[in-house]
């Protein structure tokens, strides 16, 4: 099974995924973005269900790979509530930006 990131069809298995959002490296910088958006959804406010969600996923062509999720500048992060995200995802797809 594999999650489509963007119209154009890149792929990322949700297995390996979900791996990397358990890392510790993800778990710090996840932390800092809720902290510096005041633990608060950026749409409405919302102190619950937050989830830091990624503007643009970046594929780095020579190596055929996503960046890690750590590894974004926090400028590509923001933090939402889940009703927010769901919203946003099923208007928008995340642009890739292909490095």
């Amino acid at each position: 099974m594999y999650i489509i990131m963007s119209k154009e069809r890149e792929m990322i298995r949700p297995d390996i995924y979900r791996e990397k959002l358990n890392d510790k490296r993800w778990h710090d910088k996840r932390q800092r973005i809720l902290e510096r958006d005041k633990n608060k959804c950026i749409i409405c406010n919302s102190s619950h269900n937050l989830i830091v969600h990624h503007k643009q996923y970046h594929f780095i062509k020579s190596l055929q790979v996503f960046k890690d999720p750590w590894d974004y500048k926090d400028k590509y992060l923001i933090t939402l509530c889940s009703s927010c995200h769901s919203i946003g995802h099923s208007r928008w797809d995340v642009p890739v930006k292909y490095l």
